[in-house]
């Protein structure tokens, strides 16, 4: 194992990064010179079908992590969210979905296949909710060790 000192870290990226089994799940990625990125996340493994959200944990590791490099100086590139390109092809993708199963909604309502409508009019809705979250949450930016975003860290009650 080993160890980078602050003032070797150069780039951290913070995100929002939901898995099938783990809706709600952040992800710091670390690059340092000379090493290989180092990812942490907000869930830790309980079992082989279980994870343990570690939100409150995750975010004061986060909070001191950006205390400490500010400390020591470190001339860290600091970002949140996507890459802006994949950021950028993700919302035309997004919006493409969404206005096709909107107009398929309304096609459907104009032939009178109502059941067909709900149906569509249902994926719609749950394409919004989760892939728009996804989309608001992980939109690109720069960020001061001070200022850390809210949308890529967990909501710790009583905070």
């Amino acid at each position: 194992m080993s160890r980078i000192p602050y003032d070797r870290i150069r780039r951290l990226r913070l995100s929002f990064r939901p898995v099938s089994m783990q809706s709600h799940r952040f992800v710091a990625e670390i690059w340092s010179a000379g090493e290989p990125k180092l990812q942490i996340c907000s869930v830790s493994w309980r079992s082989i079908l279980e994870q343990e959200p570690l939100d409150a944990a995750y975010r004061r590791f986060i909070a001191e992590l950006h205390h400490r490099l500010a400390q020591a100086g470190s001339a860290v590139s600091l970002e949140a969210g996507l890459p802006p390109a994949f950021y950028w092809i993700g919302v035309a993708l997004f919006v493409a979905i969404a206005l096709g199963l909107a107009a398929l909604t309304a096609r459907a309502l104009q032939v009178g296949a109502y059941g067909g409508a709900a149906i569509v009019a249902g994926f719609l809705a749950l394409f919004l909710w989760q892939i728009g979250t996804f989309v608001r949450r992980n939109r690109p930016l720069r960020y001061r060790a001070d200022a850390l975003p809210p949308q890529v860290l967990p909501r710790v009650r009583g905070e």
